[in-house]
Parts: C-alpha cells; structure tokens; sequence
C-alpha cells in the first residue's frame, strides 16, 4: 500500500538527526526547560525546548504539542546576538527559530512551510516523566529488529501494546508520539524499526503482509518475557498499512489480546491506490474524464502485475503499456496521476508486487477478540464508508460483539484537524484521536 503521509508530524517525527555545536563552557544562556508558543496571524502553537550542554557540546529538541510530536532534534548555532535552530525539511524550506535569551525569556523570529512569525519561551521546569524507555532487540527468523520500549515506572505488571507500521520504511521515531500516549496512561508500548530501516535487517520490498506482522508477532513474544508487562494484556495497533498489519498479527497469533486499527483500508492496496489517486487529482482540479483514463491506465499496470506474479506470458503486454504510458505524458492528467513515464529496467520483487493484491477480508472473517477501528471523516487516502461497511459486515459474520468503531470529523488521513474555512493555521493533530485509542485500551485491559 502506497501510502504518501503528507502531514507535517509525520515529517518532523520521522527525520531525526541532531548537529551539536561547540560551547565555552555548559553555561549556555540557552540550557534548561523552555515552555511557549509560536505565533502568526493570531494563531498560537505551543512548543517546548530542551536544550542540554556538557563537555562543550550543546543540543536542542523542541516538541510541539499541538502536533503531539515530542523531542525532534534541531540543530543548533550560536549567532551574534543568540541562537538560531534550524531543521531542514524535505519541501526545502527550513523550520527555523532564531533568537536571543533575555533573562529567563528566550523570544525572536520564526519561519516554517513557507510562512513566517514569531515565537516566545519562557524558563520553565520540566515536568518529570512518568515512563521510562529502554532499547530492545529481537528477532523474526534471521530478521533482527531494534526498536524502544516505553514502560510506565509505577511498579507491577503492566498491559502493553506493540505499534506497527504504514507502508512508508518508517523507523521506530515515527511512532513515538502514539507510544508516549500509551506510556503515560500506564499501557507499555513498543516501537521499532521497520524491517530494512534504522538498526533492523531484511529487505521491506520483498516483505509480505504476513512477513510483516509476524514481525509484529516477534515484538509481543519479546514482551511476553518481560517481569514488568502482563501476558496476557498484550495488544497490536497499526494505523494504514498497519491496519492490516496488526489484525492479520491476531489472526496468526493466539498471544494477541486486542486489537487497534485505525485509517485502515477494507480492500486491496490496488484498489485502494486508484481511489487515493483519483482523489487526489480531483483536489488538483482535473475532470471525472481525465481520473478515469488515468484510473484505467493505473488498471492495465495492476493487472501486468498479476501477470507476472502467476508467471504468465507479460512481454507483450507490457511494451503495448509501456507505449500508452509514452503517447499520454504530454496529457495535463499525465503528471498528477504520478504514473511511470515508461515501463523500463528491472521487473520488481515478486513480494512487492503481491502485496499489491493483497485482500484483507479474509481478516475481517477471523478476528474475534476486541478491536478499535477508527478513521477520520475527511480521509482521502482510503474510502472510508465503504471499508466502514466491509468490515462491520464480515465482524457480523465473524460473530465478535466486541468491535468500537470511531469515524472523528474533520481528521484527514494522517490524524490532522483539516481547516473548513480554507484559512491559514498551523498543522494540527487532533487530540480526541489519541484520547479514543488510550481511554479504549485502558477499558480493555481493566
């Protein structure tokens, strides 16, 4: 499942780097706990700042709360008047916060997604944590996979979740948010690198859904063994790709004790990328008649594909698409519907190609413990009403009572507040999201 999560937590969560300065001493003006807000247009973010020096060297990570994106390292440079952080984006342009320390006000200019503002901190103390998080290893066959654990420090046994991942190679960091969130309420949480990113091993590409979660599978035998995580309290969440993940992690595993799922698609990663697709192209201003002839040309790719996969005769076929794909580029459609200029080079890996095809109804049929489905009324990446159905229908059949499904409005896709007036704000998370998931889970596992 080809999904491209556009929004900006997922960015700032997912590129984690940090460029240390030289400092005289560790007395930088700007050490400590900083508490604030950015602001433009009468619109405020909160944001906090941590920034930490020893042995000459000074870091920074600023966590902005509206986003629940915590501890994203900035880079840091002391300038003639104060300091200037600032975090290459991959859209080119910078977040940037340049400014100088007055007393116990740190305060100056700040710039981001193209826009520009201002922001102010004051000297704060932070509030000590109620988790702890400790790094782990373990293993799926020869496939070895790093992630973090986040346990709860009150004493005893405790419930846990294991978070998996969309279709991006996402390492762990891309899911700290969510694992804080479990953390705090006194749920465990594991996350880690996908396979083939960060510190695990394997190939993500030749992956197949069930490669993919009996990764998942491994994480909770890990916690399985665990003094300070109940057994028998166990669960599995994923959001997107992860929506398949996750129960497919149950149906393959008698360990798994609930089940999250959430901006899940009820159909095949094919069908679902034409409809992601034609709804995008729709946003970008093109013709039901210019979806369409892209939709059936991102068609004849897809069945090539089974083609190859059956191992029937293909060469033809795909130099005839290979020729439409050449004769359409000048098209105004060609362009947003991100299709291949030709069809050349290497055929790709068969697993790849299989999880094109892949159905997940047959989940739907099995899973019969307590699942949490949510997804977002103004998600566009899948069709919403129609998994909705699917999946209330085949749990129906399956005979589980015991399925929760939330359906959040205004929340796109990567679970984003989406303005209705078309006016400017600061990308947003919503936090009814993260309280539905916690406040479920805590339900469960009592």
């Amino acid at each position: 499942m080809q999904v491209l999560r556009r929004s900006i937590a997922f960015v700032l969560s997912c590129l984690l780097f940090a460029a240390p300065f030289s400092a005289q001493d560790s007395g930088e003006p700007i050490s400590g706990f900083w508490t604030g807000t950015v602001e433009r247009n009468g619109m405020t973010w909160r944001i906090e700042l941590n920034a930490t020096g020893h042995a000459g060297e000074l870091k920074t990570a600023i966590t902005f709360l509206d986003l629940d994106v915590p501890d994203v390292p900035f880079p840091v440079k002391r300038t003639a008047g104060g300091y200037r952080l600032e975090r290459p984006q991959p859209s080119g342009n910078p977040i940037v916060f340049d400014g100088t320390v007055t007393g116990d006000i740190f305060s100056g200019n700040w710039a981001g997604f193209g826009v520009d503002g201002s922001f102010s901190m004051k000297r704060s103390t932070r509030p000590e944590r109620s988790y702890r998080e400790e790094e782990v290893e373990f293993a799926n066959g020869i496939v070895k996979l790093a992630g973090t654990l986040m346990v709860p420090t009150k004493g005893g046994r405790h419930p846990a979740v294991v978070i998996t991942h969309g279709s991006m190679p996402n390492e762990g960091a891309a899911y700290r948010s969510v694992g804080r969130s479990f953390a705090e309420a006194g749920i465990g949480a594991l996350i880690y690198d996908k396979r083939g990113s960060g510190k695990s091993t394997g190939n993500t590409r030749a992956a197949s859904m069930e490669d993919l979660a009996d990764d998942a599978i491994a994480g909770v035998r890990l916690l399985k063994l665990r003094t300070d995580i109940d057994a028998v309290k166990i669960g599995v969440m994923g959001h997107s790709q992860g929506g398949w993940i996750a129960p497919l992690t149950a149906v393959r595993s008698r360990d798994v004790a609930f089940v999250i799922a959430t901006g899940v698609a009820a159909v095949t990663p094919a069908e679902q990328s034409i409809y992601h697709r034609a709804g995008v192209m729709r946003s970008m201003g093109m013709s039901d008649e210019e979806i369409e002839k892209a939709s059936a040309l991102r068609r004849k790719l897809y069945d090539l594909n089974r083609k190859i996969i059956n191992n029937e005769p293909y060469q033809r076929e795909r130099a005839a698409i290979s020729q439409e794909l050449i004769a359409n580029k000048g098209a105004r459609w060609f362009g947003p519907a991100e299709l291949p200029p030709q069809l050349a080079g290497e055929i790709p890996p068969t697993g790849a190609l299989e999880l094109l095809f892949f159905d997940p109804t047959f989940i739907w049929q099995s899973v019969k413990l307590p699942v949490l489905v949510v997804w977002g009324d103004r998600d566009t990446v899948v069709p919403v009403e129609k998994s909705r159905e699917v999946i209330e229908r085949l749990q129906t059949k399956a005979g589980n009572k015991q399925i929760t499904i939330k359906i959040l409005p205004g929340v796109d896709h990567g679970n984003n507040l989406v303005r209705k007036d078309k006016g400017w704000d600061f990308p947003r998370v919503e936090p009814e999201y993260f309280r539905t998931i916690v406040q479920w889970t805590q339900k469960i596992v009592t």
